[in-house]
């Protein structure tokens, strides 16, 4: 996280090399995000370029103090939304969800950092080691061969945890608002 200030504020500052750091730190973690959604190795990539593209667009923008990952999610959430907007799915699921659009990416945001704020103050609730494991996968897009690894488990019990955590916050967030539940399909399943 740190580092990400340290890169960000040099990205804000023109630099390539910083750009290049951050690129290099998250676009494989994008392209398995994007292609995990989106279904196609191509629309990924166009996804992770996207995604890049407007980063170094805005990059004057860019707060150094709050999270990177997060507001290149929130760019990527945005982008594959209208991706299915564009393909008519995103229609569909909004009249089934009764979701009101919204193309105010600043609303985008908002409602991500509070789903993020609501997830964080439920992962505090449980053991430190399953809050652990749960944050190098989903939010660090970390393998569970790579978790088992740095926690000290079996890749079926980092499975087997993250499960676990994903019914904890089902079960907990059961009467959140639509949106919530698009951008826990999205991002937690």
């Amino acid at each position: 996280m740190l580092q990400d200030q340290a890169y960000v504020k040099e990205l804000k500052k023109g630099s390539t090399s910083a750009f290049n750091q951050l690129f290099d730190g998250y676009s494989s973690r994008l392209y398995a995000f994007g292609l995990k959604y989106l279904k196609s190795e191509a629309d990924a990539e166009e996804l992770v370029q996207d995604v890049f593209l407007k980063i170094w667009r805005n990059r004057e923008k860019i707060k150094e103090e709050e999270s990177f990952y997060s507001y290149m999610f929130t760019i990527a959430f945005n982008q594959i939304r209208d991706y299915f907007r564009y393909k008519g799915l995103y229609l569909d699921l909004e009249n089934e969800l009764e979701i009101n659009q919204c193309d105010n990416s600043t609303e985008a945001s908002i409602i991500y950092r509070s789903v993020l704020e609501q997830i964080s103050v439920l992962l505090e609730k449980l053991p430190e080691k399953k809050q652990r494991i749960f944050r190098l996968s989903r939010f660090e897009g970390k393998s569970a061969k790579e978790i088992s690894i740095l926690v000290g488990v079996s890749p079926k019990t980092v499975d087997n945890q993250i499960s676990e955590v994903v019914g904890f916050l089902r079960h907990h967030m059961k009467e959140a608002k639509p949106l919530i539940w698009l951008f826990f399909y999205l991002f937690l399943q």
